[in-house]
């Protein structure tokens, strides 16, 4: 996640700000323009969870962008998008190795 964000960050100008969640497992970022001003915001569920989850990877919006709001100053509703994969999940201390049959489904998920 940290290469991706990095490349998010160059290629781009974003900046991604991890937020308190409910489930640690669960990540919800704030995603900023290079000013640092708020843009929207991401679920990201990475992780296999057989009995509650069903196979493959997919992304969506939970909320869309909405100038609703604005009108009379305000600002507008930020949108807010989900994406859950079925990564299994790291064990102890070794970390979790994508394969690339797992990268092909988020990036498929994802539209790319």
């Amino acid at each position: 996640m940290d290469g991706l964000f990095n490349l998010a960050k160059i290629l781009l100008g974003l900046i991604l700000n991890q937020l308190t969640v409910w489930n640690k497992d669960v990540r919800f970022y704030c995603v900023n323009d290079s000013s640092g001003s708020p843009i929207a915001y991401f679920y990201f569920d990475p992780y296999s969870c057989p009995s509650e989850k069903r196979g493959g990877a997919w992304m969506d919006e939970v909320v869309a962008r909405s100038p609703v709001f604005s009108q009379g100053g305000g600002s507008p509703r930020l949108p807010v998008a989900h994406m859950v994969c079925n990564v299994m999940p790291s064990v102890g201390d070794k970390p979790s190795l994508v394969t690339f049959r797992e990268v092909s489904m988020v990036a498929f998920s994802s539209g790319h």
